[in-house]
């Protein structure tokens, strides 16, 4: 499965933050929206992403204050992104080997959604279940 089958099921839609947004304005964000992250886009472009772990280590590091921090001040700058044409098992190894949970679809310079490590996994046990049914179609068949 590639990770255009993957947006195609969950959708495309992506929750942008802009850097100069306070995070404690982003946290309220991720929390409505029930997400993880949110890419941080400066004039239309990607600029980095932020997570709540990276809210909940600068709470950690710089106390409360880091709430009236923009965006920018906490967010990931060196973004690791894939594309569409890459495969599952492709992007769970940068995931899992890079420990990221959230990657940018790029679609050449556009934006094309973002894949979570859940979708990653569902996508993973969706291909698992598949499989199933088709052996036990095959044995059936046979027997």
């Amino acid at each position: 499965m590639h990770v255009a089958a993957v947006l195609k099921r969950k959708g495309t839609d992506i929750v942008t933050v802009r850097p100069d947004e306070p995070i404690a304005a982003v946290a309220r964000t991720l929390a409505e929206r029930r997400i993880g992250a949110a890419l941080v886009v400066d004039g239309g472009a990607p600029a980095g992403i932020l997570s709540e772990r990276d809210i909940v280590r600068g709470v950690a590091k710089h106390g409360s204050a880091v709430l009236q921090q923009p965006a920018s001040a906490l967010m990931t700058r060196d973004l690791v992104t894939c594309q569409p044409t890459d495969t599952v098992a492709q992007v769970m190894a940068v995931m899992s080997e890079r420990r990221i949970r959230h990657l940018p679809v790029m679609d050449g310079e556009r934006l094309a959604g973002v894949i979570s490590i859940g979708d990653v996994v569902k996508a993973r046990l969706d291909d698992a279940e598949l499989e199933v049914e088709s052996l036990r179609g095959y044995v059936a068949g046979i027997g």
